[in-house]
């Protein structure tokens, strides 16, 4: 890989490998790069995840990534385009939990984040009269912007004792069981300077 991180939060436990690849631009953005990242859970990472297709909640996960990388800023797509209309990389990100015990939306951007940091690109330039894209042996480090961090919680609603009515308790850096049982999660990626700039909740009660 170009770039890796293993993270470690409580009992879970996620790997994040990049490969990057050259690729050509599309004619809408000829001056930007790509990043594919995908969530992969496997059976070993818990009892009740099953062998085969990706589940929806690995979809799920791999789109929160691509949205979080595209709403923090985090990563300008243009660095990732060496010869614009010619050459551009393609980042495939792979997020692989190896024990999952809740929790793992922040896991997996703090994984994310720190193996962009220790993303490594060869330099590349194209021939043009020849048409042939020449890559160096010697690679530099990827412009990181910012560095967003995934703060998760689970939602309990209970009824108080007054006119059975609800409140909401919130209950941070939840673990596997306690996500089984919660009514709903909501995520928050904050920025370094507090500005929040990805939501995101699951569950079908409003907070």
């Amino acid at each position: 890989a170009d770039g890796s991180a293993i993270v470690k939060q409580g009992n879970t436990t996620v790997i994040c490998g990049i490969k990057a690849e050259l690729a050509k631009p599309t004619t809408e953005q000829p001056d930007q790069g790509f990043i594919v990242p995908n969530i992969i859970l496997t059976p070993m990472c818990h009892p009740n995840i099953k062998l085969g297709p990706p589940s929806a909640t690995a979809q799920e996960l791999s789109t929160f990534l691509k949205d979080v990388v595209h709403a923090s800023g985090c990563l300008n797509l243009t660095d990732l385009c060496p010869v614009p209309n010619r050459v551009a990389w393609v980042l495939y990100i792979d997020v692989v939990c190896l024990d999952h015990d809740g929790n793992l939306r922040d896991a997996a951007i703090a994984a994310l984040i720190a193996a962009l940091n220790s993303l490594r690109l060869p330099q590349v330039t194209f021939d043009e009269e020849l048409e042939q894209i020449s890559v160096s042996k010697s690679k530099s480090k990827l412009k990181i912007l910012c560095n967003p961090v995934c703060c998760s919680y689970s939602v309990f609603h209970l009824e108080s004792s007054e006119i059975t009515s609800e409140e909401n308790t919130l209950l941070a850096d939840p673990t596997y069981a306690e996500e089984e049982v919660a009514n709903s999660e909501i995520s928050f990626v904050i920025l370094e300077k507090g500005e929040i700039c990805v939501t995101h909740q699951t569950g079908d009660r409003p907070i």
